[in-house]
């Protein structure tokens, strides 16, 4: 029986380049309801997201990115914050992240993580309480080419062991 969610992991690659074609409203919406439903610490859920479609704030994104100017291009993007004072914010915030690309990729969505914490420029243009920080932002549109190819892995065996560091996973 397939497993969608392991095809998903294994076949999901960082996109960085974009059609020029809107993702459908449905789509958008599942991606971040993914990031929603993410299970959270203490069911905390120190988080927030900011769903950025118009090309105007898109453009501002790109220019605020040191990394990440390629969300320019992209049909929308999800600006990820969370609560400074809650100790597994990050923890928290990165797991919503994943479960976006996933989700994204299921639908033939091509996403990205752009930027690390700390992006205050990106807070204050986007409105965000100073109780929060930016940990990153996830562009998402479908990928300009195909993308799907091998991916270059360090080998299972070096980074997998069983019961014990450096005793071989069978």
């Amino acid at each position: 029986m397939a497993n969608q969610v392991y095809e998903a992991a294994r076949t999901v690659i960082a996109v960085r380049e974009y059609q020029d074609k809107e993702v459908p409203e449905e789509a958008l919406r599942r991606i971040v309801e993914a990031a929603h439903l993410t299970a959270s610490a203490s069911n905390a859920q120190p988080w927030h997201f900011i769903l950025v479609r118009q090309r105007d704030g898109l453009r501002k994104l790109g220019s605020l990115i040191r990394t990440g100017p390629y969300v320019a291009g992209a049909a929308a993007a999800v600006i990820v914050a969370y609560e400074r004072k809650n100790s597994l914010g990050v923890s928290d915030a990165s797991r919503a992240i994943q479960s976006m690309i996933l989700t994204a990729w299921g639908d033939g969505v091509g996403s990205n993580w752009a930027g690390w914490v700390g992006m205050e420029s990106v807070r204050k243009e986007f409105g965000l309480p100073d109780s929060h920080d930016v940990i990153a932002v996830v562009p998402l549109g479908y990928p300009r080419r195909n993308v799907i190819g091998k991916k270059r892995r360090k080998p299972f065996n070096e980074v997998v062991s069983a019961e014990r560091f450096g005793t071989p996973f069978a």
